[in-house]
């Protein structure tokens, strides 16, 4: 199968390569990176409903790291099967939430949690004993590679649905073109060439920009008036 490099070289006819090109694969493989975060982040501020899809769960008996919009909170009680919704407080009260005798006391049958420092902590602290803290939240794939497998019939991304899989290519190739239009700034090239490329870029654009722009929900008609 096409590797994703294949497949943006063919929507861009660059060339790609690990050395000799503008950009390199390296580079490329970061605007996948990128693209991923772009689209996931484009997606559900037109769909909210579809955040799920970009979700990945994680148990801890300490901390879980924040990687994205958080989708639930809970914690277990002494059980698997008994999972407690965690509602967000402030960090400020972290401490407080631990006392018995203030009234921002939080036990095991009402849990709360806060973020610091970009972790994610609960209020009784997550422990063993079937105590873990549980978060499922947006989780970007940062391990995406320009080689991996391009596939639309199944998404080789991540916690990344295949439907949305073309936009990251899309995005990936907008941005290759970028890059090689600024090293068209500074070197000389044949003018038809760059006439060609210019093309190709507000082409991919364009695409870009409309497949967003069909997700948004219609906006109500107003009342006509006097």
């Amino acid at each position: 199968m096409a590797s994703f490099k294949d497949h943006i070289n063919a929507l861009t006819g660059l060339g790609i390569s690990s050395s000799g090109t503008t950009p390199l694969d390296v580079e490329l493989s970061e605007f996948l990176k990128d693209g991923i975060k772009d689209v996931v982040n484009k997606v559900i501020k037109a769909r909210p409903d579809e955040l799920p899809k970009f979700c990945k769960t994680t148990n801890s008996t300490s901390s879980v790291t924040l990687t994205g919009k958080i989708l639930s909170v809970t914690r277990e009680h002494d059980s698997t099967s008994i999972l407690r919704k965690c509602t967000k407080i402030s960090p400020d009260l972290r401490y407080l939430a631990t006392d018995v005798d203030s009234i921002y006391y939080r036990s095991k049958y009402n849990p709360a949690y806060y973020e610091l420092d970009g972790l994610i902590y609960s209020v009784p602290a997550a422990g063993g004993g079937n105590n873990d803290l549980v978060v499922t939240q947006v989780n970007y794939d940062i391990g995406i590679a320009h080689s991996d497998t391009y596939n639309n019939t199944g998404s080789n991304i991540e916690n990344f649905p295949t439907e949305y899989e073309y936009l990251v290519a899309i995005y990936a190739a907008i941005k290759s073109l970028e890059a090689k239009m600024a090293d068209f700034a500074i070197e000389e090239e044949d003018g038809e060439l760059v006439q060609a490329i210019t093309a190709n870029l507000n082409s991919l654009k364009q695409e870009y920009a409309s497949a967003f722009a069909s997700m948004a929900p219609p906006q109500p008609q107003q009342a006509g008036g006097r």
